[in-house]
């Protein structure tokens, strides 16, 4: 996983200052156990080492026997790190002791300070371990242990290569060399000071002189809890194989392998470091909880590898990797077996379980030494001993298959997730460690269980649709393992009730449940409903509500979003996902506040993306060079590009650029949508500098207020196209397009192909210092309610949305673009411009929107499958086009304006595609929901899209609705002020924070539109807040008269507006301005006249005005400002 959840634990400095005292005792032992040894050979003769280790290792395992209840009970009465600090003191006075034994040659006085060292780790032991819990807490525990395991066992590694080492340096004067054991315990009790002070468990258990009566008290104790018992049994198996390996691997060496006792001795450092590498492995593997799952794993590979040791060819060669593999199972064996103890162990008397734990474990050693004394006795070889053991530990092994299945097969599912997906986790610390809690997650893939479960090592109890329980009957037992509980939306509310009894019944159990809440696999990509069934399994329970996204899933070959699945080749390298769960919600939380939970998740995926975003000109790069010979883009001049010829062609441009405007950062550009406005966009990108497309419709005070505003020096043009610009502002360059072309030396060309062939990409077109929220453009706000804003949007804004809409739209290599927004217009930039030519779309241009006939050409020439448009636009190609012109068109994307009833049915009926309305703003970047085609797979159909409708919102945006006023949460189906977040909210307006700010807040941008979210998710656009009047102290919509004027003359093409003007009564009075083409206006009168509209919302049928046409910006949009102007011109003479 790219995020682990085990590497995000931080472990306090209390549990570091604890692995140290362990490290540094570990270390200790190690070293004065050799010192001693070395020494009494020395002493005594070769011919005394077996009966001076045999002595040694009893009188070592002897105090672990007699004192390790002791020890328990100290630890449950005391507080623990009390306790440590004392024995660390304790190991400084025995060091010294030991020093003055080795300086009188004291054979008896070394045995004495060997017992008193084994004593105090009898004391020692149960205090390490049960203050692990106390430090850590237990989401850290499985890390914990495998951490003080790992050093424990390097500690076991350094000091015995360390100790003859020491011998030497000190030219074997041990008396002197004991001293280094003097200096590290002085570091280990220094180092015991660190850890914090813990206070006593609280038993008020004594200790007793029959300690044995004491340990098979505990242990009767112990059994109550089945779980927790064959831990404690397993934890000393593991002491009893390490013990029997570390001693039979030295008469196994020396007979099969030729070997000293020496070098026999070194195969067990293998082992350690097996260990070490082991331990360290489960704690990444366990994270934040106990995978048990991992037990027999290592149970087979200790097994497996000791059985080997048999049959494998004599050489140390060959048996050092088995001592590795053994070293390695044991180490994933035992870190999961001490984590749990510490874990389940009741508190109070936990010191005391750890106790009776080690007494069993040193018992266990010693039964290892009378093996390893009896097997030569019985006429068993080493070699075959450790057959022995093995065939015993195999028994444990399937005993543990046995016990823990579901632990064992749910990490086997585990491990081949994680080699099938690169999975990314966020916000894991939000699932508790222990206890309930409902996990309720958007549904994008068939493997969205198995994704969510290789997050963690808590089981998970999944709810999954009883028809996929039923159909795949082959999986039912791996189901009923993993306690799969079948739920049936479409069944009986009896059955539908036993279900939710069922997840609730394994909540109070204490396991998690996760529910995907849409009640079925996506078929668009988009977020449905969430249906309420949750809130019973939680009701009347303070159980956790934790929302969770899964981002990536949707895509992937187990997903609808190529249709049926596995569609396509899986990728070879890893399929990157990411799981991101976020804080808990309580259990009276409804479906709306969960799904808008889920949905800012989804938005914090998207943004989570940022470190890894390119800028635009570097994923057009990467995107020409994929496609090099492809059709890129064409217009109705005739020009037609590849890839490979737009790349060149702009990094030519780019130099021509650069040579003639050494110093400019902000390149304004007024040209029409084509393959020439592509390239200078392109181009000054490439120059390192900020493309600034500037709307040549606009007012000459807007157009010079925009230049103003982004302070642009130079503006790119063509000379066609001067006499579209409004104004020449002064102090501002122009520059045409053609006179740049012409500048383009053979040299140019020659460095731009080469630079487009091998240069680099990120050196190509990534500015230094880049960061994804760099300003890509500015683009202007219409001014449709005044002066136009600058819109600052980042590469990150438009390169989100352009994700967003590839997730809901399948390109397919036969898709074609017939395109003639603007470019200063939000959608003609990033959906005419950029995402065509990052996705791999060619695209075809027109510059006029407004010529029907020759849009109809484009379309039927190039057969073209995507148009974008206005609903304005729409009108005209429904008088200019023929059924002929645009029958190869799959999706009409209209935006910008709200579609008029009527329009989108006359459009299908006549063409034979239905319109699909989105909404979105420049702020947005602009799509923030989008109407979709049906979509129908595996019986089931997903709507994309209802009449009056403008969609879904998009992958990673969040809608909410407030009231306008007090900015309260409104429920489902109650309009409101539409407030969104995500990835595609601008950066903020140019120059205006003051702006900036009251628009944006905590992310949320305040569009201004009123809207609501009916029951099925889908967004409906009322108005604009500030087509609201409020008249008579409620809020009157001027679209309501609109519309029903609209329907009542039977038009699809706007032919009148409502407005309103000041009105000293009643604070404001709905005025309505209408063309010839509306008809007389006793038949407006008339129409409001019988609708069923509050009289409150019908124009006075004195505020009826005509006019010649209605007021419109150069996107097609109604002019608002414009509006009201007229209607107070008009309304003036008879005020």
């Amino acid at each position: 996983m790219n995020t682990n959840p085990a590497t995000e634990l931080k472990m306090p400095p209390s549990f570091k200052w604890l692995n140290v005292v362990q490290f540094l005792g570990a270390l200790n032992d190690n070293i004065f156990k050799l010192f001693l040894m070395f020494f009494l050979i020395a002493l005594q003769g070769p011919e005394a080492a077996a009966r001076i280790s045999s002595l040694a290792g009893a009188i070592f395992v002897i105090p672990f026997l007699l004192f390790t209840a002791l020890g328990g009970n100290l630890a449950d009465r005391l507080s623990k790190r009390n306790i440590i600090v004392v024995a660390k003191l304790a190991e400084v006075v025995i060091m010294l002791l030991g020093s003055a034994a080795f300086a009188a040659h004291s054979v008896a006085g070394l045995y004495a300070v060997l017992f008193l060292m084994s004593v105090q780790s009898a004391l020692f032991g149960p205090s390490k371990m049960g203050v692990i819990p106390e430090l850590v807490g237990r989401a850290r525990l499985s890390q914990a242990n495998s951490i003080l395991v790992t050093f424990t066992f390097i500690a076991i590694v350094l000091g015995s290569a360390s100790a003859p080492m020491l011998g030497e340096l000190t030219g074997k004067i041990y008396p002197v060399a004991q001293w280094f054991c003097v200096g590290i315990a002085v570091l280990g009790s220094l180092a015991a000071f660190g850890i914090e002070k813990t206070p006593p468990s609280g038993s008020l258990q004594k200790s007793s002189v029959f300690f044995l009566r004491d340990i098979y008290r505990t242990l009767r104790f112990v059994r109550k809890d089945s779980y927790l018992f064959m831990a404690v049994i397993a934890a000393a198996y593991f002491l009893l194989i390490g013990a029997f390996l570390q001693m039979n691997i030295i008469p196994y060496g020396m007979q099969r392998l030729g070997l000293t006792q020496e070098q026999s001795g070194y195969l067990f450092f293998v082992a350690a470091i097996g260990i070490a590498v082991g331990s360290w492995l489960a704690g990444r593997l366990s994270g934040r909880n106990i995978e048990f799952g991992i037990v027999p794993l290592g149970s087979l590979a200790l097994t497996l590898a000791i059985v080997l040791l048999k049959v494998v060819p004599s050489h140390a060669v060959a048996v050092a990797p088995l001592m590795l593999l053994a070293g390695l199972g044991s180490g994933l064996f035992i870190v999961p077996l001490d984590a749990f103890i510490q874990f389940r162990s009741p508190h109070q008397r936990l010191g005391e379980i750890l106790a009776a734990s080690n007494f069993l474990s040193w018992t266990g050693v010693l039964i290892a030494s009378g093996l390893v004394a009896l097997f030569p006795l019985l006429g068993i070889n080493p070699a075959d001993g450790f057959v022995f053991m093995g065939a015993l530990t195999l028994a444990l092994t399937l005993a543990t298959f046995i016990i823990l299945p579901d632990f064992f097969i749910r990490f086997v599912i585990l491990v081949i997730t994680r080699l099938a997906y690169r999975i990314s986790v966020k916000g894991i610390e939000n699932v508790p460690v222990e206890g309930p809690a409902l996990l309720i997650c958007n549904h994008a893939s068939y493997v969205d269980a198995l994704l969510l479960g290789a997050t963690q090592q808590r089981r998970i109890r999944f709810m999954m649709a009883a028809d996929v329980y039923e159909r795949l009957r082959f999986l039912q037992p791996l189901f009923r393992l993993m306690g799969c509980i079948p739920i049936s939306t479409s069944g009986s509310p009896k059955k539908i009730v036993l279900a939710l009894q069922q997840a609730r019944a394994v909540m109070d159990d204490g396991y998690l449940v996760c529910i995907f809440a849409e009640g079925m696999l996506t078929r668009t990509g988009t977020l449905r409903e969430f249906r309420r069934g949750f809130e019973r399994i939680v009701k009347g329970a303070d159980y956790p509500i934790v929302p969770v996204y899964l981002g990536g899933a949707w895509g992937s070959i187990a997903s609808y979003y190529h249709g049926q699945l596995v569609r396509h080749w899986p990728a070879l390298l890893r399929y990157p996902v990411s799981v991101i769960f976020g804080k808990p919600l309580p259990a009276t939380a409804t479906a709306t506040q969960v799904k808008e939970a889920v949905m800012e998740l989804s938005c914090e995926y998207f943004n989570d993306r940022k470190p890894f975003r390119r800028p635009l000109g570097e994923e057009f790069v990467r995107a020409a060079r994929k496609r090099w010979f492809a059709p890129a883009m064409n217009d109705t001049t005739g020009r037609k590009l590849t890839y490979g010829k737009t790349l060149i062609s702009s990094l030519a441009l780019a130099q021509a650029i650069k040579r003639r405007l050494p110093n400019s950062s902000s390149l304004g550009i007024a040209l029409p949508p084509s393959t020439g406005g592509v390239l200078a966009n392109m181009a000054v990108l490439f120059a390192g500098g900020t493309p600034i497309h500037l709307n040549f419709t606009a007012s000459a005070q807007s157009f010079e207020s925009a230049i103003r505003q982004s302070e642009i020096k130079t503006l790119i043009s063509a000379r066609a196209f001067l006499e579209r610009i409004p104004v020449q502002p002064e102090g501002v360059e122009t520059i045409c397009l053609e006179d740049l072309a012409a500048s383009i030396t053979s040299d140019d060309k020659r460095t731009a192909l080469l630079q487009a062939l091998i240069t680099p990409a990120r050196r190509l077109a990534r500015p230094h210092g880049f960061q994804a929220d760099d300003v890509a453009t500015v683009l202007f706000s219409s001014g449709s309610t005044g002066t136009p804003k600058g819109i600052m949007l980042s590469h990150h804004n438009i390169l989100s949305n352009i994700e967003a809409l590839r997730m809901v739209f399948y390109q397919s290599p036969k898709d074609n673009l017939c395109a003639a927004l603007p470019f200063f217009h939000s959608l003609g930039f990033t959906g005419c411009l950029w995402y065509p030519l990052l996705s791999g779309v060619p695209v075809t241009y027109h510059f006029n929107p407004l010529d029907g006939a020759r849009m109809a050409q484009a379309v039927r020439e190039n057969e073209s499958t995507m148009l974008f448009a206005t609903p304005t636009f729409l009108s005209i190609y429904l008088r200019k086009a023929t059924p002929e012109d645009f029958k190869t068109l799959k999706y009409v994307v209209v935006g910008a304006e709200k579609m008029k009833p009527g329009l989108a049915e006359e459009f299908e009926k006549r063409f034979g595609v239905h319109p699909l309305e989105g909404y979105g703003a420049t702020e947005l970047s602009p799509v923030a929901a989008l109407s979709i085609p049906h979509v129908t797979i595996g019986g089931m159909t997903q709507t994309g899209w209802k009449e009056g409708s403008v969609g879904m919102p998009l992958p990673g945006i969040a809608v909410r609705i407030v009231h306008p006023e007090t900015g309260a949460i409104l429920p489902p189906g109650e309009a409101g002020l539409l407030l969104i977040k995500g990835p595609n909210v601008m950066l903020g307006y140019l120059n205006q924070p003051e702006k900036t700010a009251e628009v944006l807040k905590e992310g949320w941008y305040n569009t201004g539109d009123m809207a609501r979210v009916d029951e099925e998710g889908f967004l409906v656009i009322t108005d604009r807040l500030s087509r609201f009047s409020k008249i008579g102290g409620e809020m009157i919509p001027h679209l309501a008269a609109e519309e029903e004027l609209h329907k009542g003359l039977g038009k699809t093409s706007p032919v009148l507006a409502v407005t309103a003007v000041p009105d000293e009564k009643r604070g404001e009075k709905l005025v309505v301005l209408y063309t010839p083409e509306a008809g007389p206006v006793e038949k407006l009168h008339e129409i409001l006249t019988a609708s069923s509209l509050p009289n409150l919302w019908k124009p006075d049928p004195r505020c009826f005005f005509p006019i010649e046409q209605l007021p419109q910006l150069g996107s097609g949009k109604l002019d608002l400002a414009a509006l009201k102007t007229m209607a107070a011109e008009k309304v003036a003479p008879y005020a």
